[in-house]
């Protein structure tokens, strides 16, 4: 059998720093597409050792609610991960997921009194928590203000319970809390208080984080019929108690993800049969494509490029009947405002019995309930901020989330909190407020198209869930969670790709040498214990490695 001394020759292995991928990435593909910038090589690596409470704390840096981002991140890091290229992208949601999971009674904080009253939040939701989180932080003290009787806003009342139990936000919240951030629930600013009362207690900077919790109206004769509902109030009134049945057929006009939810629930509810109609084509649906694959296997039939016309009653009073056009051409322009063109023909044209229409077109801004702030509004009714810091026309007041962004992900309104929390601290030291704030477009990565070779295929491991027979029939959670073992399993497919250590971790060559250089580490060879025995220039995955020929 060869050893290593059977490849010696008379030459120094060389690894050249500048072309090298695995040491020049400072960011990972999917790390630079996260919007919260989360280390994830790093939780996947703690994972893959078995460090579970290391990988949480990791995932905590930038990630205020782990368990809410474990379940309903839209996870685009996964559709940049490059083991994709090779098999299938890691699992990065649901090690998040996991992660936290593991550690979920092990990570809480020691309660701490509120701070000095500083910054008031209008708004419990991701972008509220999350300017709060990093705000209590930095030392401020925060108080929240929310209309509903429960913490979360649109995670609380606007997700499903089968997607996002409530004791699963509830712990990320109580984790917030017990950093210093006060919550007051069932206080409306407008109703309960005004925008002078809050002034008047003290703070010194408001951050509007409402969302968008009103329905977008169909603008389509027969809305006003019985038995004709709205998504958001359904979910609000489901995730608050009330479970009303809904038995025969129910039809769902929309195609996001509110829509989706709103038809699983209605499965849950007790329908027969759950027909779901949207302007949008299969495979352009606003909704995540793996909610719509859940829905599908849990029976409800989704019927694509359908524009409602109407609804009908066969008795005047209650819903009877939906009038559909087919959808020829749908466009959704960069401003988020769509067109469509209706076919034409004898069977363009569709009418759909039902028992029952829940209405899913969108969600839109609601400010009337809080008076007249002078905010300078959009056409769409959302507030208008500086682009950077979040800061809106009138000093002292900024503005983050759908409230400003409509029908944005968490994961981007927790970005919109960040940037907020950020510029709200230098308002409060008077500071330029756009210094040190987090970058708005994704950082440059390196070597983001090469693929290491030699690496063998291994499928990603598959979430467990509950079989749709029996999950449509009650609101438990769908998805049951990583084992420990599939978790490692599925962490040690990650390529490393910022910090790939082969030739160190595989061979343990006592010749490479890291030098730390400023705030990176470079790989050098020390070329008195390199033995050029030639292995890592042979194994090195990205062929990054070459020879030096010492007889020259």
């Amino acid at each position: 059998m060869e050893s290593r001394l059977d490849y010696y020759q008379p030459f120094q292995a060389y690894i050249d720093k500048k072309e090298c991928l695995s040491w020049c990435v400072d960011v990972a593909p999917c790390e630079a597409a996260c919007p919260l910038g989360i280390d994830i090589e790093g939780y996947l690596a703690a994972i893959s050792h078995g460090d579970f409470e290391q990988a949480i704390s990791i995932v905590r840096e930038k990630c205020p609610l782990p368990n809410v981002c474990g379940r309903v991140c839209h996870h685009p890091c996964e559709a940049e991960c490059k083991r994709g290229k090779i098999d299938q992208p890691l699992a990065i949601m649901s090690l998040k997921r996991f992660a936290a999971d593991t550690e979920y009674d092990k990570t809480r904080e020691e309660a701490k009194e509120p701070g000095e009253k500083t910054v008031a939040i209008i708004g419990s939701g991701p972008a509220g928590l999350t300017a709060a989180y990093d705000l209590v932080k930095q030392g401020h003290g925060v108080t929240i203000y929310e209309a509903l009787p429960v913490a979360g806003g649109m995670l609380a009342v606007g997700i499903a319970e089968f997607i996002l139990p409530h004791k699963i936000l509830q712990a990320d919240i109580d984790y917030i809390k017990a950093l210093g951030v006060e919550i007051k629930t069932s206080t409306q600013v407008g109703r309960d208080l005004s925008l002078s009362d809050i002034w008047n207690q003290g703070f010194r900077v408001i951050l509007i984080a409402t969302g968008a919790q009103q329905s977008a109206q169909l603008p389509i004769p027969g809305v006003e019929l019985d038995g004709v509902m709205y998504a958001l109030p359904l979910l609000r009134e489901i995730k608050l108690g009330q479970k009303p049945p809904l038995l025969g057929k129910v039809v769902v006009i929309g195609g996001g993800n509110v829509a989706i939810d709103a038809a699983r629930t209605a499965l849950r509810l007790g329908a027969a049969e759950v027909h779901m109609f949207c302007l949008e084509s299969r495979e352009g649906m606003p909704a995540f494509e793996w909610e719509v694959e859940s829905a599908e296997a849990e029976g409800v039939i989704i019927h694509p490029s359908q524009a409602p016309q109407r609804l009908r009653s066969t008795d005047g009073k209650k819903v009877s009947h939906v009038d559909f056009s087919a959808v020829a051409l749908f466009e959704r322009e960069s401003s988020g405002r769509i067109r469509w063109t209706l076919a034409e023909g004898v069977d363009s044209g569709s009418s759909v019995e039902t028992d029952r229409v829940i209405i899913a077109i969108g969600q839109a801004v609601d400010l009337s309930a809080m008076g007249d702030f002078g905010l300078n509004l959009s056409p769409r009714k959302a507030i208008v901020v500086d682009e950077d810091a979040m800061a809106t026309n009138v000093p002292g007041i900024f503005a983050a989330g759908d409230v400003v962004d409509v029908a944005g992900t968490v994961t981007g309104a927790m970005a919109a909190g960040r940037r907020a929390a950020v510029a709200i601290d230098n308002y409060l030291e008077g500071k330029e407020l756009r210094g040190g704030l987090p970058p708005t477009t994704r950082p440059q990565t390196t070597g983001a198209t090469i693929i290491p070779r030699g690496v063998p295929f291994e499928e990603h491991q598959k979430m467990p869930e509950l079989p749709p027979e029996v999950r449509a029939k009650n609101f438990e959670e769908v998805e049951l969670g990583f084992t420990p073992e599939q978790a490692v399993q599925e962490a040690k497919r990650c390529l490393a790709c910022r910090t790939c250590h082969q030739c160190i971790r595989e061979w343990d060559c006592p010749a490479i040498l890291w030098l730390k250089h400023g705030e990176k580490i470079s790989p050098c060879i020390d070329s008195v214990m390199c033995m050029g025995c030639g292995v890592c220039i042979k194994e090195c995955p990205f062929d990054k490695i070459d020879a030096i020929d010492l007889l020259d």
